[in-house]
């Protein structure tokens, strides 16, 4: 069945007619019956071509639908969600074996997967419910908010159009692409790879609310690692995002891409270890936007706000500074493409059929808003469109495209002056300069420590007297967002856009962050665990060509 519009639109009226015949047989004496039912078809096609050398190492062209159920028993205001549903381990119960639908998502069979995974799913609500009665009979919870948000109406059909992912053009261009890897043959482990995935979704719920939605992911790689003197394996990477076949870079751009890594993994080799460090820092807009994602952004996911065993950082600091004044942060999933960028966090309608809307968190350094799904928050009774999961997780409010703004920003050389001000009034020989990072983490659970980590990629000792910079490796920052809240000195003009892919309780989701460079009194740096390795015991092998 070719998923086109008219095909997801059949598909939908099936789902909706299954929707009302569970919607009035789904019951048993002397139970509640389901107040709210929902039904989501996640289909997609993925393509991966990786190789090195100029050879295809692998290849897949793939597709698979995921079926996900909500299914509400109880009231609104009291249904069998506990800890706003965070919590919960679906892989690990019956119904996960029907979340996998058919890999041709006819109505028929996703009707009879359907079937099968609400009869599960009112079971599982069932025994959720009578184990939620039990713990209220000594806890309270949620402070008086209601368990579930009642929404209007929303209907979106986007049209639907055959995403090409050229498997064979693909292959030829990463032959060709890592080819250009034989120049240099210091590196290991080389390879380009091209990504690309379409996902369709179709829902329907028993308020109402259907659509029909696409969107198109594509992602290429350039990747390779050099083994430093001392025996650690360092890598760098390239990489360019899009939302269109259009976006994807040419070969000139690979090209230019590689001999920037390498150059890059030359300067890597020749850096020292840094010692671990505590003091000044200059982050870039990647770095800044990293640490207000893990240390800030999370933590105003409303799910966190209820759930007993969340640290609930800022659950009672609405209307009171929580960042320095002239900082503004908010959450926009409707904005497609930014500073010439398009944006992996855009979407019209979250997983729960509310539409997306752009969400003033923080104005002017005071905290305004919290993202929210459907699951409620006391003081904030409806949901703002960020009800998100990966495919069988319950949805729970997550990032989109966060974005953060200075009223008034300042020039690089003035951050780069404050920097230096910040480290000669410490006393300090040097301040630091984070550039690049790879990825982060965070804990937001009480039982733990509340912290954020981070992993830099470029990471320069900054003089302040001389100005000049010294390239260093092996770190990654830590600290706790409170502290790294209060440390910020001041924000930049520019403007850096970051296309990632985020995982929490609720799976991967793909998101953007949008922030400037900034400056921070007080950023920890630890080093990095890492292993010693010997070098191989062989060269390289010949190649043709050699």
């Amino acid at each position: 069945m070719s998923l086109d519009t008219e095909g997801c639109l059949e598909l939908q009226r099936a789902m909706q007619r299954e929707l009302t015949r569970s919607m009035r047989g789904l019951r048993l004496p002397s139970h509640p019956r389901p107040f709210f039912l929902s039904y989501l078809v996640h289909h997609r096609s993925h393509t991966r071509v990786w190789g090195r050398y100029g050879s295809v190492f692998h290849s897949s062209q793939d597709r698979d639908t995921d079926l996900y159920v909500e299914c509400r028993v109880g009231s609104y205001r009291l249904d069998q969600s506990l800890d706003g549903g965070i919590a919960t381990d679906w892989s690990g119960r019956d119904s996960y074996s029907w979340v996998a639908g058919p890999e041709e998502p006819s109505p028929d069979a996703v009707r009879y997967a359907l079937w099968k995974l609400s009869q599960h799913k009112y079971e599982e609500a069932l025994q959720d419910y009578y184990e939620k009665k039990k713990v209220l009979v000594e806890q309270t919870l949620q402070g008086g908010a209601r368990s579930f948000s009642h929404e209007p109406r929303f209907v979106l059909t986007e049209d639907v159009a055959p995403v090409r992912f050229p498997k064979k053009r693909w292959a030829d261009f990463v032959r060709e692409t890592s080819s250009i890897f034989r120049r240099h043959r210091r590196l290991l482990d080389p390879y380009v790879e091209v990504r690309g995935e379409d996902r369709i979704r179709v829902y329907v719920n028993s308020e109402g609310s259907k659509f029909v939605s696409q969107d198109a992911y594509f992602e290429v790689t350039a990747r390779a690692l050099v083994l430093s003197k001392d025996g650690i394996y360092l890598s760098a990477e390239q990489r360019f995002h899009g939302r269109s076949p259009r976006e994807l870079p040419t070969r000139a751009q690979i090209e230019a891409a590689i001999e920037r890594l390498a150059e890059d993994l030359d300067e890597l080799a020749r850096s020292e270890p840094l010692a671990p460090y505590a003091g000044p820092a200059l982050l870039s807009g990647y770095a800044s936007g990293l640490l207000f994602h893990e240390a800030i952004g999370h933590r105003l996911e409303g799910e966190r706000m209820i759930a007993r065993s969340e640290g609930k950082t800022f659950a009672t600091r609405i209307g009171t500074q929580i960042l320095p004044e002239g900082i503004d942060i908010w959450d926009d999933p409707t904005i497609a493409s930014a500073h010439g960028k398009s944006l992996f966090g855009h979407y019209r309608v979250d997983d729960e059929g509310v539409r997306a809307e752009r969400v003033q968190l923080v104005e002017n350094g005071v905290l305004r808003n919290f993202l929210m799904s459907r699951s409620s928050v006391p003081g904030f009774p409806q949901s703002n469109g960020h009800g998100r999961h990966g495919s069988y997780e319950d949805p729970m409010a997550r990032m989109a495209n966060l974005v953060i703004e200075a009223r008034d920003g300042w020039s690089s050389e003035a951050l780069e002056e404050q920097l230096a001000k910040l480290v000669r009034d410490r006393g300090l020989d040097h301040g630091l300069i984070i550039e690049g990072v790879s990825d982060g983490e965070t804990r937001t659970d009480r039982y733990d420590f509340q912290a954020f980590k981070g992993v830099p990629t470029e990471v320069f000792v900054f003089d302040p007297t001389t100005r000049r910079k010294r390239r260093v490796r092996d770190v990654s920052f830590i600290g706790t967002p409170l502290a790294a809240a209060q440390g910020i000195v001041a924000l930049g003009r520019d403007a850096a856009v970051d296309n990632s892919y985020c995982w929490a309780e609720s799976g991967g989701i793909p998101v953007s962050t949008i922030a400037p460079s900034m400056v921070v009194q007080e950023l920890e740096l630890q080093r990095s665990t890492t292993k010693r390795f010997r070098p191989p015991l062989l060269s390289l092998p010949p190649m043709r060509g050699d």
